[in-house]
């Protein structure tokens, strides 16, 4: 999807049923005073009774896995796969490694398990989801450095993790808001190194991509969503700005903010991206996404949730057709960078 102005534009106008929400006053509640620790308890409790009341998928399995960290450390991630083969697929199963948000602070391996069972199930695809280590007892930049020693660790043991895991089957990298920024850095950080891991696509689902201080000058009239979209942000100003002040990120540092990059955006491949139209971070998807499709030639896709806020799907549950559409969307998403990938190797 290539969106004009005007179609932008439109997407900050409320959809219905958030209205609805709002006037029930149904919105998450966000403390006022921001114990990081305390917060992450309360937020992973209650994802886990929400887990717990769903129960085991019959067709998935689920299990964790430990991963070694170059510092010695060890962390844990969360692995989904296809229960029975799929009739008529591959036996051969593609890995995607998945970082979940939670504004670099909180969030857990388990974050997002709906869609990636999805994925999983629908995709006959092997998902791991990394418990990467948070800010403030870790700050910048230990989740990038915990992002690449899994890549490169899920790369060299991909069969103990499934005999029929295969990298060249396809090696998706991706994630979700500040998990969405994770996988950008550790895309780039992993094509710098002297052994490369062969990533064939990236997901990129409402991530913070580009700080407006170190936007170039070029793009800076395209910027205009945090503004726009300030009366909807969300999480509010006050918690991300205490998540930011946790996490210390250098936002001149290609582990911060790739787009930047000195060597640009070669050897990047083909990338899928979520955007909402009233997500304040709205427009550095947009420019991102139009600078590797236009100046780079670069395959990329886009779905697009006009009068939708930030991780709409996370905070608003009850936003159901929406929440389906985002996870039907975000499967065929995976389905599109697994045959592009192919389609870039033969080529």
């Amino acid at each position: 999807m290539v969106l004009a102005r005007d179609a932008i534009l439109a997407g900050t106008l409320l959809d219905p049923d958030f209205v609805t929400i709002l006037a029930q006053g149904s919105s998450p509640p966000f403390p006022s005073d921001i114990d990081i620790p305390a917060l992450r308890v309360l937020t992973n409790e209650a994802k886990s009774k929400a887990r717990s009341a769903q129960g085991p998928h019959p067709d998935i399995i689920e299990r964790d896995i430990t991963i070694p960290t170059r510092d010695g450390a060890s962390i844990l991630a969360h692995v989904y796969y296809p229960a029975h083969p799929a009739a008529g697929r591959s036996t051969t199963l593609p890995v995607f490694v998945f970082f979940h948000g939670g504004g670099f602070c909180i969030g857990s391996r388990h974050d997002d398990f709906e869609s990636n069972r999805a994925i999983a199930l629908r995709n006959n695809v092997v998902v791991i989801s990394p418990e990467y280590r948070l800010a403030p007892e870790h700050p910048f930049p230990t989740a990038v450095y915990d992002g690449l020693d899994t890549l490169q660790w899920v790369a060299a043991n991909v069969h103990l993790i499934h005999p029929s895991a295969s990298i060249p089957a396809g090696l998706i990298i991706g994630g979700t808001s500040s998990g969405g920024n994770i996988a950008n850095a550790v895309l780039y950080l992993n094509r710098d190194q002297e052994n490369v891991v062969p990533v064939t696509g990236q997901f990129l689902s409402v991530a913070p991509l580009l700080p407006w201080p170190v936007l170039p000058e070029k793009y800076r009239k395209a910027y205009t969503s945090a503004e726009e979209n300030r009366a909807y942000a969300i999480p509010p100003p006050e918690m991300v700005r205490s998540f930011l002040s946790a996490y210390k990120p250098d936002i001149y540092s290609p582990l911060m903010v790739p787009f930047n990059h000195p060597r640009g955006h070669v050897g990047i491949p083909p990338t899928y991206f979520q955007v909402c139209g009233l997500d304040t971070l709205r427009d550095e998807t947009l420019i991102y996404e139009q600078v590797l499709r236009e100046e780079n030639s670069i395959p990329t896709r886009l779905d697009y949730y006009p009068g939708l806020p930030h991780h709409f799907w996370e905070f608003f549950p009850q936003l159901t057709k929406h929440v389906k559409r985002r996870t039907d969307d975000t499967v065929e998403g995976v389905k599109w960078l697994l045959e592009a990938g192919v389609e870039m190797r033969a080529g």
